[in-house]
């Protein structure tokens, strides 16, 4: 179990919710329950999901669910642009948020190439025999 305030992608990811709650302020009120509401919970997703990830046990019991804030920042890259589209909110404001799902997406897939190459790389034994693979034989 790992502290997740250590890693820099979990303040980018508060960033990112912080960014989506102003931009959706201005939204009309009868989106309330529709796009303000799935922004605001794909937004919160990013971060929950890396702070329910290091809870687990072990780095790679964190993968999972950074795929999980991956497609959380993917949603919210598809519903912000909608929201500019249908004209709910300032393209600038869109571009920030845009430009903060980039970062943090960035930033979740450098994390996820570590950890598995530390798991590749902390390996003590080989990985065991599968029943279709025969020995190796000394050369």
């Amino acid at each position: 179990m790992q502290d997740p305030r250590k890693l820099v992608v979990y303040s980018e990811a508060g960033e990112l919710a912080v960014a989506v709650y102003r931009l959706t302020l201005s939204f009309p009120a009868e989106e309330r329950f529709g796009l303000t509401q799935q922004l605001r919970r794909a937004a919160v997703s990013v971060g929950s999901n890396i702070a329910e990830g290091c809870g687990r046990k072990g780095s790679r019991a964190l993968v999972p669910f950074v795929h999980n804030s991956i497609g959380s920042a993917n949603e919210i890259e598809f519903q912000a642009e909608l929201s500019a589209k249908l004209g709910y909110c300032d393209r600038q404001e869109v571009g920030i948020v845009l430009e903060r799902v980039l970062r943090t997406r960035r930033m979740l897939i450098r994390l996820e190439i570590a950890i598995r190459k530390r798991d590749a790389g902390g390996r003590r034994h080989p990985p065991p025999l599968t029943p279709h693979s025969p020995p190796s034989q000394p050369k």
